[in-house]
């Protein structure tokens, strides 16, 4: 087992990060290492774990699996950072307000489906490129208290040359971290996606958790404690039919 602790681009398509490694399911002209997402069969420990606009093309019930499987490899103070996901209730705001669009002059139903489902028509790979869940603050408090993460801050912001704030990411750690420091590792990491992923100045912070004041299922009782390896067992099997 190697102590090289390694930074993980997840889901990277045909995006390829420096200094990192740059991992997706298929080949591309970007891809280092093809590896089933769901599983994450990678050599431990790791630094961190990022994505752009890969997380919520996870089946619903392989979401928790997925995550337990990346807080098991992280290093004692590694994360993981997700951007890209969509944020329901800002994209129901922005469609009910009839606010200005991201393609077009009105934020319309074009508009609402490109987030609720990814636009697959325009790609040869349409399961893949499809949208399975949306997402909202109480969705990821639960899926990150689901998968164990002790700390983790939430935020939304707008793409670089969009003004709808209509994306969510997070930054969580298996370490008990003040929510204050968590929020600030989250903008230094953050800031080299500056004008490529996100407008950094449109970041806002929409929740923060520590263990002590989670309210997790996994951290709960015994009884979950000793379901928890079935229960990611058949949250598995699921994720492939």
């Amino acid at each position: 087992m190697s102590n090289e602790r390694t930074l993980y681009h997840l889901g990277c398509g045909e995006t390829h990060l420096d200094g990192y490694v740059n991992v997706d399911v298929r080949p591309t002209a970007a891809t280092d290492v093809i590896c089933d997402l769901n599983e994450l069969e990678l050599p431990p420990p790791v630094e961190g774990f990022f994505s752009h606009a890969f997380f919520e093309h996870l089946l619903r019930d392989a979401r928790v699996p997925h995550l337990l499987a990346a807080r098991r490899l992280l290093a004692d103070h590694g994360f993981v950072c997700y951007l890209g996901l969509p944020d329901f209730r800002a994209v129901a705001e922005h469609y009910l307000s009839r606010s200005p669009g991201v393609i077009g002059p009105t934020f319309d139903l074009y508009n609402v489906y490109r987030y609720t489902h990814g636009d697959p028509e325009n790609v040869d790979y349409y399961f893949e490129q499809l949208h399975k869940s949306l997402f909202d603050v109480e969705e990821l408090q639960r899926l990150l208290a689901d998968a164990g993460f002790a700390s983790y801050v939430a935020f939304g912001y707008a793409f670089p040359g969009e003004q709808a704030r209509v994306n969510l990411g997070f930054f969580a750690t298996p370490a008990t971290v003040p929510v204050s420091r968590l929020r600030e590792r989250a903008v230094a990491f953050l800031a080299q996606f500056d004008k490529r992923f996100l407008q950094l100045e449109t970041l806002e912070f929409v929740d923060g958790r520590t263990r002590s004041q989670l309210q997790t299922r996994i951290a709960g009782s015994p009884l979950r404690r000793t379901l928890r390896p079935f229960t990611t067992r058949v949250a598995r099997r699921l994720a492939r039919i």
